[in-house]
């Protein structure tokens, strides 16, 4: 933020300052452990964790302001402690002024701001747009997937002056959160990869989903411009009715013909794809470091989104070949027993996995392949079906062997049983120690060679059993 002191803050804020109004201020933080120096600490109440008990280890720690609900200081008999050097603004909501001052800076900023949506790869695709924008402008992202009330403005905020393009992620686990995200970021390009099944415990059906996904679209400005997946029924019908420029992309074009296309899809190195782009009456080849249909899919998103920001097609297919991902996705790591790992744990659901199941399937070539599946969360009353439709592609694809994590992954073992899947090829385990003692025994009798994929959604934390199968 450039040029912005205390006062600034509090101006915006419209809150009671403590301490020296000219203090320049730089970046924001909610975790006092990340303060390097200048930066606003955000004092976020919380059950586990109160912000406002870490306040003097954030000012410790580097931040110069911190901010705190000012209801937590009527009750005290004396005057807040501000170490010289420092300033406590009082707010009537720190959540509301984190938000507040986002806005504020996301306005005084002028950059374009690209929103990214989707039931299946979010982050993916995010990280692929920064890879093809970054060869021509200055750009930003979301660190991870900070993509919530939280992680939006926190990331809005951190973007340094000059920043020419935002790239931000949005999650959502309701109706009117992405509205309430939009409210803040004021996208100019919205992104959605696809409308899948993923929070249908939440809301209930899929077309609730498509509802919420399309609050992206609709929070665009007239001239705005959706990049929308032309292999998803979901996104294709709710663009029919929309009246903003759509940009489609797609492989086969299964509803609706693409802008801009991929095909002749060809392995490249050990986990990489090739494959080529039309694009009006342009043709260009582009090497990803990433395997798989979907992630072909999702580099084609973010060649849409460069080509409608005047990033040329060989640059953005340049921009694709130097990507570097967030960690936990698709990682290829040596394993124990001369095995190799495909560690994508970061999270699933049913699409997701059978697409990583098929990347297994097609980088082992002829050598043995075990799948250790965990349990796949917020799929309410799909919870059943959609782990057995896993357990179905599992077995229509060959795999090797398979070994499941918990309660829920347990129907991946059942949908693949009734589809003819041998049951001395299955390990039905409760727990990470027991499957990686399962997984030991077999990588042992197997031999050297072996794939393995590894994969569940993230509160399994199914890294843990990466960590002891690696080399």
């Amino acid at each position: 933020m450039r040029n912005w002191t205390a006062e600034t803050v509090v101006r915006v804020t419209k809150g009671s300052l403590i301490g020296n109004p000219n203090l320049e201020v730089q970046g924001c933080i909610l975790d006092s452990r990340q303060a390097r120096g200048g930066e606003m600490f955000f004092a976020l109440p919380g059950e586990r964790v109160d912000g406002y008990d870490y306040i003097e280890v954030a000012w410790k720690n580097g931040a110069v302001l911190a901010i705190a609900d000012e209801a937590r200081f009527k009750k005290a008999e004396t005057k807040p402690n501000v170490p010289e050097g420092k300033a406590l603004l009082l707010v009537k909501s720190v959540f509301i002024a984190l938000q507040e001052l986002a806005q504020n800076w996301r306005a005084e900023l002028k950059a374009k701001v690209v929103g990214v949506t989707g039931s299946n790869g979010k982050t993916t695709t995010k990280d692929m747009i920064y890879a093809v924008l970054s060869k021509q402008f200055r750009v930003y992202r979301n660190k991870e997937n900070n993509n919530n009330e939280l992680g939006l403005p926190l990331t809005i905020l951190n973007a340094p002056p000059g920043t020419e393009i935002l790239i931000l992620e949005m999650g959502m686990r309701g109706l009117g959160e992405i509205k309430s995200l939009c409210e803040i970021a004021k996208p100019d390009i919205g992104v959605i990869t696809n409308i899948g099944t993923t929070h249908l415990e939440l809301l209930l059906t899929q077309e609730r989903i498509a509802q919420a996904k399309w609050e992206l679209v609709e929070a665009l400005p007239n001239d705005g411009i959706a990049i929308i997946n032309a292999e998803d029924m979901f996104s294709v019908q709710k663009a029919k009715e929309d009246s903003h420029s759509i940009c489609f992309y797609g492989l086969e074009g299964a509803f609706v013909k693409p802008n801009i296309k991929g095909i002749q899809l060809r392995p490249w190195g050990e986990l990489g794809t090739t494959f080529d782009v039309n694009y009006k009456d342009q043709k260009m080849s582009a090497n990803l470091p990433l395997p798989g249909t979907h992630n072909v899919l999702d580099a084609l998103a973010a060649l849409a989104v460069g080509t409608v920001l005047g990033v040329s097609l060989d640059k953005g297919c340049m921009g694709l070949s130097e990507l570097e991902l967030s960690k936990m996705r698709l990682e290829v790591r040596q394993g124990v027993l001369g095995s190799v790992l495909i560690n994508d744990v970061y999270n699933a659901n049913p699409v997701s996995m059978q697409a990583s199941l098929e990347v297994l399937k097609e980088r082992a070539g002829g050598n043995k392949t075990l799948a250790i599946l965990g349990d796949m969360y917020e799929l309410g009353i799909s919870a059943e079906s959609g782990h057995r439709e896993v357990g179905r592609t599992l077995a229509s694809l060959g795999v090797s062997g398979l070994i499941t994590v918990g309660n829920l992954a347990a129907e991946i073992a059942q949908g693949a049983q009734k589809a003819g899947y041998g049951k001395d090829r299955i390990k039905v385990t409760g727990s990470h120690k027991e499957a990686v003692e399962k997984a030991l025994d077999l990588l042992a009798s197997w031999g050297t060679g072996t794939w393995v994929l590894i994969k569940g959604s993230r509160g399994m934390r199914m890294e843990e059993i990466t960590a002891k199968l690696e080399r």
